[in-house]
């Protein structure tokens, strides 16, 4: 790895651990509400989808790492919320199937734990990295799920 991408995913994992904190009573959310889990593995699997057509689709003369794809994608989904004075609601059951950012951002940091390097979950969301909605089944790589 380069330099200069070294940096960038120290920047990404900085930047992610930093949103990180202020999403936890989303992940209290998941392991409550069974509806908010559907919606929150919908968001996964468009995450996935979108970091996968950015790496595909958008020629740059320097690679990026998935990572720092993910940590874009949240940062965009963040700024545009904050510029409509979106906050994460406060406790759990301020969290509904239909908290768009909030579980964009929180699946933005489910995929993100899994790259190399990758930034560590809050204990709070640990149990989402074996849990894929509806299966009962532990899968270790979230992107093989979704193959």
């Amino acid at each position: 790895m380069q330099w200069a991408d070294s940096l960038a995913d120290r920047s990404a994992r900085r930047w992610l651990r930093g949103i990180a904190g202020r999403l936890d009573s989303g992940w209290q959310a998941l392991a409550g509400d069974p509806s908010v889990w559907r919606a929150f593995d919908r968001h996964l699997a468009a995450v996935d989808d979108a970091v996968r057509c950015e790496q595909d689709m958008v020629p740059r003369q320097e690679p990026v790492s998935r990572l720092v794809l993910l940590a874009g994608h949240a940062h965009d989904v963040w700024t545009e919320a904050a510029e409509l004075d979106w906050q994460p609601p406060a406790d759990p059951g301020g969290w509904t199937d239909r908290e768009w950012t909030g579980l964009r951002l929180l699946a933005c940091l489910r995929l993100a734990a899994d790259e190399p390097r990758g930034p560590k979950l809050p204990a709070a969301a640990e149990f989402a990295r074996s849990r894929p909605a509806g299966t009962g089944e532990q899968v270790n790589n979230r992107r093989e799920y979704f193959r």
